[in-house]
């Protein structure tokens, strides 16, 4: 049997955590994005990290992870920049890499005081 024949339930590739309808709970969303922040904060050592790596950590879709990172980059989504925390790029092999940024780990504006 191949993937296309198989059952929904054998395609899912892990927790989407989402309601009925299609769209996620906010609460859940919340959650999981301080889960994937956590995360890559905590195998990120200066050289980022591949979204397969995180995903099989977190147990998250490297999709979820895509968006959940895209908001925390300084991304512009609509009218809304994000926070600047998380760095995505793509490496020369083609893999997602995300990074944390001196504002994610929280340290200090390197910018000079006025």
């Amino acid at each position: 049997m191949n993937r296309a024949d198989a059952p929904a339930a054998d395609v899912h590739d892990g927790p989407d955590h989402q309601v009925e309808d299609g769209s996620e709970d906010d609460g859940d969303m919340a959650a999981q994005a301080r889960f994937a922040l956590e995360t890559l904060a905590e195998l990120d050592a200066g050289n980022g990290v591949s979204l397969p790596r995180l995903a099989k950590r977190t147990g998250l879709r490297v999709s979820v992870l895509l968006r959940l990172y895209t908001l925390m980059s300084d991304a512009r989504v609509g009218d809304a920049q994000g926070p600047g925390w998380v760095r995505l790029h793509v490496d020369e092999d083609g893999r997602w890499i995300a990074r944390m940024t001196p504002a994610g780990r929280g340290d200090a504006p390197t910018d000079p005081a006025p």
